[in-house]
């Protein structure tokens, strides 16, 4: 079959920088992909799979996608819904009309989301690979040096974000690029076109390293970012993981400032893969598995400290209602040695107001269900005892059982927390 778009996949190797590593291969727009790893590259010895578990390095032939759906890792690549709706902006017409190869690999900044890039031949690097997506305005510029702490710079960017924000997908797109301000504020909406979700975010540098900042949205109920900030933390004195955040306030809002797993403190990329592609997902709207099943595979790739880890979110989710915890809001990095699970980055309980609630992965006996007595059913896959989940069950519930007191604490308006004790109801009282 011959193809109709061919890219040159790289990946950041540590002390090296990008290099390339395979190719894609795009066929009937679309409906077929293929992709081999250059044979030079399978035989260095600081070479890095693309995905363990579906694409390893010693593969007898190019691998073929089925149902013309992107490789799982390379969909961990390409951006979600606020990304599509930036890069549609972008491109002067409506996302709708752009193909999942578009998405993958229009547009390219260094500051992209994790180690993977794309360029159109091996010896020219990565770039953009769309005309109207030059690599010069892909790039995120430092936060503004007048202001220390890069306030300045996130209230421009803020601004932007709620024009795009307010665009219905049925709107003109060319008013609207008409009034944007100047080219630079778009730098960092490009710059969030491979971070994943479908809420408004962009790639920061600030002074405290590379950020993820997340904004408002039309319609929200509440303040999210404040909430999630409330909520990261929390997680965090339950023993979780997670990756730093902090507060920032903009005349359109709070910002959440998400500290970047992805970036090593001196900014070099980390490549890194999410529980769809080490579930081995193809269909994102079909069965997404289970918290045991990404403990088992995580254990099988190397990583023997997952279960414990992943035990502890099932448990933090389950009682603060974050249905959001789809195999994409968990990640992994790529390592000879096998593989690591990155900080949790995306809690947050759902605005939505349901009389039970089931979390996004399965976590016991009684499926999705999310209370206490279902997470703790099946412990066994996590390398856990009974009485050793149990006794952590314990302690995040009470750690939990202060959520009202540490909210407050971080601002979150009364009425906010009457409408969030709904979500907190689970918690065990007097624990």
């Amino acid at each position: 079959m011959t193809s109709d778009r061919e890219a040159v996949v790289f990946v950041w190797l540590s002390g090296q920088g990008y290099m390339p590593a395979a190719l894609l291969s795009e066929s009937s727009g679309g409906a077929s992909y293929t992709l081999g790893y250059g044979r030079r590259y399978a035989a260095r010895p600081d070479a890095l799979p693309l995905d363990p578990v579906s694409l390893p390095l010693y593969m007898p032939r190019p691998a073929t996608s089925r149902r013309g759906v992107l490789f799982p890792v390379l969909r961990d690549a390409a951006p979600d819904k606020w990304g599509r709706k930036v890069l549609g902006l972008m491109a002067g017409r409506h996302a709708g009309t752009l193909s999942e190869m578009d998405f993958l690999v229009s547009a390219h900044s260094p500051d992209r989301i994790g180690a993977l890039a794309f360029g159109d031949t091996p010896a020219g690097g990565p770039r953009s690979l769309a005309p109207w997506a030059q690599d010069d305005a892909m790039t995120v510029p430092e936060g503004d040096s007048a202001c220390s702490d890069g306030s300045a710079w996130l209230e421009r960017i803020a601004r932007v974000v709620a024009e795009v924000d307010a665009l219905a997908d049925d709107e003109d797109l060319d008013d609207l690029r008409k009034t944007l301000p100047e080219e630079a504020f778009l730098q960092a909406l490009a710059s969030s076109l491979s971070v994943g979700g479908g809420r408004p975010k962009a790639l920061v540098r600030m002074p405290e390293g590379h950020c993820i900042a997340k904004f408002g949205k039309r319609g929200d109920p509440w303040d999210e970012p404040r909430i999630e900030h409330a909520t990261m933390t929390l997680a965090a004195r339950c023993g979780i993981h997670v990756s730093p955040t902090r507060l920032m306030e903009t005349d359109h809002g709070s910002v959440l400032l998400v500290r970047r797993f992805d970036r090593t403190p001196d900014g070099t990329p980390r490549h890194f893969i999410s529980g769809f592609t080490l579930n081995a997902a193809i269909d994102e709207d079909g069965d997404w598995g289970s918290y045991h099943d990404l403990a088992q595979r995580a254990r099988q790739h190397g990583d023997s400290h997952a279960g414990p880890e992943l035990f502890r979110r099932m448990v933090f989710n389950a009682l603060c209602a974050n249905i959001d915890d789809h195999p994409r809001n968990h990640a992994w990095f790529v390592e000879r040695e096998g593989l690591s699970m990155t900080p949790a980055y995306d809690i947050v309980p759902t605005q939505a107001r349901f009389k039970t609630y089931d979390l996004a992965l399965r976590c016991g006996t009684e499926g999705r269900r999310a209370s206490l007595a279902n997470v703790l059913t099946r412990p066994e896959p996590f390398g856990l005892r009974r009485d050793e989940a149990e006794a952590i069950a314990r302690d995040i519930a009470g750690v939990m059982s202060t959520w009202r007191d540490h909210f407050a604490a971080c601002g979150v308006v009364t009425k906010d927390l009457d409408e969030l004790a709904y979500r907190f109801r689970g918690v065990p009282e007097g624990v």
